[in-house]
């Protein structure tokens, strides 16, 4: 995995957390429908080969 796919993962990665975080937050139904969407852009990118998805992931929080 490239450097540059890496940082694209990761910033994927992001969003999508911080979709969850916002749900979380304030669970509506706008909130809801935002989580959802930024699902299915996750999904979508992974599946058309846009974004590399590492084999192993290690989180450090």
């Amino acid at each position: 995995m490239s450097k540059s796919s890496r940082y694209e993962w990761r910033d994927q990665q992001a969003a999508l957390q911080e979709r969850m975080k916002g749900f979380l937050k304030n669970p509506d139904n706008e909130q809801l429908e935002a989580v959802v969407a930024e699902m299915r852009a996750y999904a979508a990118a992974a599946k058309a080969g846009t974004i590399d998805i590492p084999e192993r992931f290690i989180a450090f929080t």
